[in-house]
């Protein structure tokens, strides 16, 4: 399949730090959407094979310390196309017209963001950046700060709601595969924190977030497990220092 010349002014971005296990498949399935897409890797400080398969496989590779926030904001201000994406390294996409269908909706004045849901999700919530297209131009200047390292959707979504620019979001489009699950929660909690600050409206808002992804799950583990991932997260959330980081641990 070849993309169209609007859609081949897309670029890529995929944020990694040690994710060799699930990176050659998400870069894989992102080469094989289109023609002329540039792929960019910003790479966290990755001691495993990361650095090695983005460059094997073709991608450009920028290295920084520092965290997920400045890793998305070095994405803004790195673009050069008149599209970006983000795609997380253990995303499969497995859609082949998803970025021209996202295109062509961006081309709607009154749209800001298209999203790409996992195999199976019907209830889409808030605006994960597993799987995001974005206009570069809506972009500009200085969006998510350095400080956090995970949450960095809710800069993009304040962002967009100022504007007042809508999202779309486009089922069966990938599957996920997380590497890391535990004290996922605490992490996303703590940088909550950070990003919102003490929020009864966002904590409120992540609640339904958590019930909806478990609900997309259709697991009724992953239901009953809904309550103590949330309580998880308060606790991240009250002591922001401690989790801010996350501990790359299965």
């Amino acid at each position: 399949m070849q993309l169209t010349e609007e859609t081949s002014d897309l670029t890529v971005f995929v944020c990694t730090r040690n994710s060799a296990a699930t990176l050659e498949r998400c870069l894989r399935s992102v080469f094989r959407s289109g023609h002329g897409i540039k792929m960019t890797i910003i790479d966290q400080s990755s001691v495993d094979d990361s650095v090695e398969i983005a460059r094997r496989l073709g991608a450009e590779v920028v290295s920084h310390d520092v965290g997920l926030g400045y890793a998305r904001q070095l994405a803004f201000d790195l673009c050069k196309t008149k599209y970006l994406a983000f795609v997380d390294s253990d995303e499969e996409i497995i859609q082949p017209r998803f970025f021209d269908f996202a295109i062509e909706v961006l081309d709607h004045p009154t749209v800001g963001a298209v999203v790409g849901m996992s195999v199976g999700h019907r209830f889409a919530y808030g605006l994960p950046m597993g799987l995001l297209v974005l206009r570069t131009e809506d972009f500009q200047g200085r969006v998510i700060p350095s400080s956090i390292n995970a949450r960095e959707e809710f800069y993009v979504r304040r962002k967009l709601r100022r504007m007042g620019l809508s999202s779309v979001f486009v089922s069966d489009v990938m599957v996920h595969r997380s590497q890391y699950r535990r004290y996922k929660p605490e992490w996303e909690g703590a940088n909550t924190r950070v990003a919102a600050g003490v929020n009864v409206g966002q904590l409120v808002f992540t609640a339904q977030v958590v019930l909806l992804q478990s609900l997309n799950s259709r697991s009724p583990k992953n239901i009953v497990y809904a309550p103590l991932f949330y309580l998880k997260f308060l606790k991240g959330f009250v002591q922001p220092e401690r989790w801010r980081i996350l501990k790359q641990v299965n």
